[in-house]
């Protein structure tokens, strides 16, 4: 009973978070129509996705998902860094529906880790 109820925690909460990725994705295009830019942290976000795509078959091929991840993460750092650096003139600052937004979205996942490491704990702690 307790596992079905946290599963369907989790799930509401990444439905949550597909909703504002949707809303947050269709915001972005309506500016960038507007305005013909991208917001700051546009091209960071890039070097992340790219930087976490690198680290997974790492992680894997070495049996380390941690140091997978962070070497992932240390080079999307570094690539996003420099998009944004090589594209300083072509970003706008965020609107304050992007801000907003992006307040709902840290909200929203946070909540989900947070409720990840809980489980995680009792999981590993009570044997649930």
């Amino acid at each position: 009973m307790a596992f079905s109820v946290i599963m369907i925690m989790i799930v509401l909460l990444l439905l949550a978070g597909l909703v504002l990725s949707y809303f947050a994705v269709k915001l972005k295009r309506e500016e960038h129509k507007t305005t013909g830019k991208y917001p700051k942290g546009h091209y960071m976000g890039q070097g992340l996705a790219i930087g976490i795509a690198i680290g997974i078959p790492i992680a894997i091929a070495f049996e380390n998902i941690f140091g997978g991840y962070l070497f992932g993460l240390v080079i999307g750092t570094l690539v996003g860094s420099r998009l944004e650096k090589k594209h300083e003139g072509e970003l706008r600052p965020l609107t304050q529906r992007e801000k907003d937004l992006r307040k709902k979205m840290v909200l929203i996942f946070g909540a989900l880790f947070i409720f990840g490491i809980i489980i995680f704990i009792l999981t590993a702690y009570f044997n649930l």
